[in-house]
């Protein structure tokens, strides 16, 4: 038996949103390889491509927003949260120039939009790929003055929290889409 690592000090960080018995989980020997990501051969089917059923809060030719939900699909998120995708199945790294200059335009765009809802303390632009092979950003409005959700911890609290109810989410992605033209 390999001896346990010991808890980071972010435990103690009044933004981590767990407390009492925590222990770090037993390292796991390291692959040989990578899993398939969705979207790539022997990976699940990418969402892309009509098989998406999410209904888009704005689109142009090349770029999709959604709102983000955490758990369960459709459960919502407590605080303003999307997701910004290509339309066209890509990743990071087949940007083209062109692209990759919209989307440093949108990005900004964005944080605009959501710090202009006034609900908002800071937005937080995240990008994980280790799941999809689609190009995808998070976009996460931290509620303004809740300090406790701040940084890293903001995604866990979108775990925990109550979803917005869904005459704020629509009145403020509306307001976000808006922005975007």
């Amino acid at each position: 038996m390999t001896e346990r690592l010991p808890l980071p000090d972010v435990v103690n960080w009044p933004i981590f949103p767990f407390e009492g018995d925590l222990q770090v989980r037993e390292l796991a020997p390291r692959l040989d390889h990578e899993y398939p990501r969705a979207g790539e051969p022997d990976g699940r089917p990418c969402r892309c491509g009509g098989e998406d059923d999410r209904t888009p809060i704005w689109s142009n030719d090349r770029w999709v927003l959604h709102h983000i939900s955490f758990g369960e699909p459709g459960s919502g998120s407590p605080f303003p949260a999307y997701m910004l995708e290509t339309v066209e199945h890509m990743d990071f790294g087949d940007l083209d120039d062109d692209m990759a200059a919209e989307f440093g335009l949108l990005c900004v765009r964005l944080e605009r939009a959501m710090m202009a809802l006034g609900t908002v303390g800071r937005v937080h632009v995240n990008r994980w790929g280790d799941g999809g092979s689609h190009f995808h950003v998070w976009f996460l409005g931290r509620p303004k003055g809740a300090w406790q959700f701040s940084g890293f911890a903001l995604p866990y609290w979108g775990f925990i929290l109550p979803a917005q109810d869904e005459a704020t989410r629509d009145r403020e992605a509306a307001q976000v889409a808006a922005s975007l033209g």
